[in-house]
């Protein structure tokens, strides 16, 4: 009787590490989410480049290059464990200025707004693109000198839209804390007769909540 007992006993828990390993298995098969959502803010710092290159006449009326800095503002929702997609708006004031005598000619700001997508490579990093709306501003300020009419004094601005794409790499730091790096181009069309394209690479430091 004893003996059957024991043999009872052990048969009983045999399957016992069976299903433990299995339930195991079962958790390290779960899907880790590692899209990074929620609202984002953050400031940025970049090198930008304006220019109207005129392929048919070869030339490029050339605005010149600086420094711009800014902010951007966002909402990303994920659509899955990895992918996330939402809405942006960004803002850059830029040092851009060219001058002749007395008439100088200046970037006056940059205006983006559109879709920011990510795909994480993992809990704290990801790769990123955006596809924006964009509008450039130019400032014309100083003295014209007019054949007919002698010296004019112009302070006036133009603005013209466009389109704006860039890419870029995000690494998180601590909870909320992250940092970028980011390429991107685009084209703003009819500001005072020139379509000025305009270039940037620069880096942004944000916070997501």
């Amino acid at each position: 009787m004893k003996k059957l007992l024991l043999a009872a006993t052990g048969v009983a828990l045999l399957p016992l590490p069976a299903h433990a390993q299995d339930a195991d298995e079962y958790y390290d098969d779960e899907p880790v989410v590692t899209a990074r959502d929620g609202l984002r803010i953050e400031g940025r710092v970049l090198w930008e480049r304006i220019n109207d290159p005129d392929e048919a006449a070869l030339i490029n009326y050339e605005l010149g290059s600086g420094v711009g800095f800014g902010g951007e503002i966002g909402y990303d929702v994920a659509v899955s464990d990895s992918v996330v997609v939402g809405p942006f708006v960004s803002y850059e004031a830029s040092s851009v200025e060219e001058c002749d005598f007395d008439l100088c000619v200046s970037s006056d700001g940059y205006l983006a707004a559109g879709l920011h997508a990510g795909f994480a490579l993992g809990p704290t990093s990801q790769v990123y693109g955006k596809l924006a709306y964009s509008q450039q501003t130019i400032d014309v300020e100083g003295i014209i000198d007019d054949p007919v009419l002698g010296a004019i004094a112009v302070n006036e601005s133009e603005s013209g839209g466009g389109f704006q794409i860039a890419v870029g790499y995000e690494q998180g730091f601590g909870r909320n804390m992250y940092g970028r790096i980011e390429i991107g181009s685009g084209e703003n069309q009819d500001i005072y007769g020139f379509d000025f394209q305009r270039t940037h690479i620069g880096a942004a430091f944000g916070v997501r909540f």
